[in-house]
């Protein structure tokens, strides 16, 4: 058996030479040097190399301009990028670009293989699968899938292609939430999801054993009954095929595409085909969600785990421009609790931090999950409403000032700590029109509560719209 070749790409010659050492420690690669993206480009062309390592900065073209080239030139290969200025933005587009993975320098030799050796699991699954590779538009779905890393495009993506490739007419992607043991249809095709809410339990309730420890694409000799509903009608189902979507050993979901009209409408060939997309699914997967969990730890709030104060923007960006496109209204909630500082100064900060974690709870349950929570700062939130009038938004905010009167704060715990809170109201386009005014109008209508009788909700003032605000100011880690 060959050993598998190695291309290393980078100006640095220590850096080149501290991979080889890594990579042939186990004597079961070949590695070769380039020191350039040409360099690296003309050692390519020769053929052989079955993986890419190649560092993100170097003069002239970069990793990226290498990656950009190989996903014309050579779109089977494998390329992974080293960098030493890793940021979210950098391995996306790399990724984005064709790259099976990324890993940052300083280089941890025991990651480094790892990945290495991961990479080159995914080459050689594709070239076990070279008769289907040889489907041009195959290969271009796989990469399709592949290059997709926000999850929620993904689900559509590999649901979609997978149909187009199996033929299928009807089915469905749902996902498996482990932790709940519960499962929810994201994606359907060929008939009424709402007439079949229930289908994803009822398929797995009936193929339940053969599904409990799926790996790969099923497609089962017995066909359990199985009821579709259609508007005017109810078909038993007569044929189906079962597509795992897994992240790692992890089961995630699953797409399920089933006939009702014909028997064997799947065969030999849609099971090789799903299986080819299954994996390349898989990986994307897997990619999508790291993704996916860098992407929230940026726009959530560290301690509450709600948005954060620089997220609160593209928010509030996003619902005024769908506001002003459906001719709707949105509102704007500024909450602050009474008299925090004295609970800080009592019991202490770690209290404190206790308290507006559960507060952050309590507001995320108080509202729709259309809308949005943020912590400004402090003890301070802002909830924004979508399509919501100032009349809903008042009965909204009187809801959370009464919820919050009557919690116990840290019940369990032994404080039995009350509190209230002052909530502003402003509300497009009654009361402004701008991001600024809406937040400043909300914010002076949350401090006449907070600097009056306390406990209270007020609405905006429109007069005051364009005036100097406290919302200018940065976020206040406390304020009473």
């Amino acid at each position: 058996m060959r050993k598998s070749k190695v291309l290393v790409v980078d100006d640095d010659r220590f850096s080149r030479t501290f991979c080889r050492q890594i990579l042939e420690e186990e004597n079961a690669l070949e590695v070769e040097e380039a020191c350039g993206v040409d360099d690296a480009l003309a050692r390519i062309n020769e053929g052989g190399i079955d993986l890419v390592i190649s560092d993100l900065v170097m003069p002239d073209k970069t990793g990226l301009d290498l990656v950009e080239t190989l996903r014309l030139e050579s779109p089977s290969l494998g390329v992974i990028m080293i960098t030493g200025h890793a940021t979210i933005e950098s391995a996306v587009k790399a990724m984005k670009l064709g790259a099976l993975d990324y890993i940052r320098k300083p280089l941890n030799p025991t990651e480094f293989k790892i990945v290495v050796h991961r990479a080159l699991d995914q080459v050689r699954l594709a070239e076990e699968n070279r008769e289907l590779r040889s489907s041009l538009k195959l290969y271009d779905v796989s990469s399709k899938i592949s290059r997709t890393i926000e999850i929620e495009e993904l689900y559509d993506i590999i649901f979609d292609l997978m149909m187009q490739e199996t033929g299928a007419t009807r089915g469905f992607l749902y996902l498996v939430d482990q932790e709940q043991g519960e499962s929810k249809i994201v994606v359907a095709e060929g008939f009424d999801q709402d007439l079949n809410d229930d289908l994803d339990k009822r398929v797995f309730q009936a193929y339940s054993m053969e599904l409990s420890n799926i790996t790969e694409p099923y497609l089962p000799d017995t066909i359990h009954f199985i009821e579709i509903n259609f508007r005017s009608s109810s078909d038993p189902v007569r044929s189906l095929l079962f597509i795992p979507l897994r992240n790692k050993s992890e089961l995630v979901g699953m797409v399920v595409f089933f006939d009702t009209e014909r028997d064997n409408a799947f065969g030999e060939r849609d099971t090789q085909v799903a299986h080819f997309l299954c994996e390349h699914a898989c990986s994307a997967i897997e990619n999508a969600l790291l993704y996916s969990k860098a992407k929230i730890l940026t726009i959530t709030d560290d301690l509450t785990n709600v948005y954060n104060y620089r997220y609160l923007n593209n928010i509030l960006d996003r619902e005024l421009l769908r506001a002003q496109r459906l001719n709707s209204s949105m509102s704007v909630l500024f909450l602050d609790l009474d008299s925090f500082k004295k609970v800080n100064d009592r019991f202490g900060h770690l209290v404190g931090s206790k308290i507006l974690i559960e507060l952050a709870g309590i507001l995320k349950d108080a509202v729709r999950k259309v809308d949005a929570v943020a912590r400004y700062g402090g003890d301070e939130y802002i909830i924004v409403l979508t399509d919501t009038i100032s009349e809903g938004a008042l009965v909204v905010a009187e809801r959370i000032r009464e919820i919050i009167e009557e919690y116990v704060f840290l019940d369990k715990e032994g404080y039995s700590i009350r509190l209230t809170v002052s909530i502003g109201v402003a509300t497009y386009p009654e009361h402004a029109r701008s991001k600024v005014d809406l937040l400043h109008l909300a914010d002076e209508a949350m401090y006449r509560g907070k600097y009056g009788k306390k406990n209270v909700v007020y609405v905006a003032a429109p007069e005051m719209a364009g005036v100097q605000s406290s919302i200018d100011r940065a976020p206040v880690q406390e304020r009473e």
